[in-house]
């Protein structure tokens, strides 16, 4: 099957860019600059309340991807007895976690490397039992490196530089080379390709029982967590209305109802562009800066 794939050179129709920093583009970032990059970028998009939950949204939307692969179910299902279902709450905070870590000290930091060497461990645990092939790996680190940038494009926001862009990139790449991944792409462009050509191709993207019982755990999870029961609809129109119709299709869900998906994104578009707006102000009041900023 073939697939579509898409071009950054200019904002979609559509799309707000009005959030965006009016940084140039520049080549691939150092260590060092790779993490004041993603530091800022955490800073940016992090809100001042709900911070946890949100991470946990971000978690489920992009552990419902990986659950439409056919390898990536699997070895995350474990026939019905993955810690995705036995302590469902504990696996988002172990991988939120490692992300968060990555983030902050780098994936060439000391810290860094010896948290990558406790998931390779783990990999290398259960592949014995898994198939996990070399291009379901791609997958995954070119999933990571753009997934913010979908979600936020699914709302309508186009908040990256080309500087963020690389970095995320960068970093992505080189937890990708710790992990022994082979031919990743070391461009934004080519992630995004190595995305698309993956879900693209039913070999390795497509429904099974393993994917929809994983899909079914994450929703459950961030329902129980954040929500009082009769709002547990509420929170899975939030979380699939985040993904897109090829991974609804490989994990055996339905789209909400249009008017529900036109709601649940036009909401989160504004909470988040409050967001983006209110960080740049506050830093300016910290500063002691002027009060007034152009809208």
């Amino acid at each position: 099957m073939s697939s579509q794939t898409r071009t950054n050179q200019s904002s979609p129709r559509g799309i707000d860019t009005a959030d965006r920093p009016s940084n140039p583009p520049t080549s691939a970032p150092d260590a060092a600059d790779a993490v004041a990059v993603l530091t800022a970028i955490r800073s940016r998009v992090t809100p001042p309340m709900g911070a946890a939950m949100l991470n946990n949204l971000i978690y489920a939307v992009g552990f419902m991807r990986i659950s439409g692969s056919v390898e990536g179910a699997d070895a995350v299902d474990r026939a019905g007895k993955g810690k995705i279902h036995r302590h469902g709450d504990r696996r988002a905070d172990d991988t939120t976690n490692y992300f968060l870590d990555w983030m902050t000290h780098g994936a060439h930091s000391e810290h860094g490397r010896a948290d990558i060497a406790k998931v390779v461990r783990m990999h290398d645990h259960f592949g014995q039992s898994y198939s996990m092939s070399n291009e379901t790996f791609v997958h995954a680190i070119a999933l990571f490196t753009v997934l913010f940038d979908e979600i936020f494009q699914v709302l309508g926001l186009d908040i990256f530089t080309e500087e963020e862009k690389a970095a995320q990139v960068a970093h992505w790449y080189a937890i990708g080379e710790q992990m022994r991944v082979r031919d990743m792409p070391d461009s934004w462009a080519g992630m995004q390709r190595a995305l698309d050509v993956y879900e693209a191709d039913p070999q390795w993207y497509r429904p099974t029982e393993a994917g929809y019982r994983c899909a079914e755990a994450l929703i459950e999870q961030f329902d129980n967590r954040w929500l009082p029961r009769p709002l547990h609809p509420l929170g899975r129109s939030i979380v699939l209305s985040l993904l897109p119709d090829r991974a609804l299709w490989a994990v055996g869900e339905r789209k909400p109802p249009a008017v529900v998906v036109v709601v649940v994104r036009r909401g989160l578009r504004a909470l988040m562009t409050a967001q983006l707006r209110l960080v740049p102000r506050l830093r300016r009041l910290r500063r002691g800066g002027p009060r007034h900023v152009d809208a």
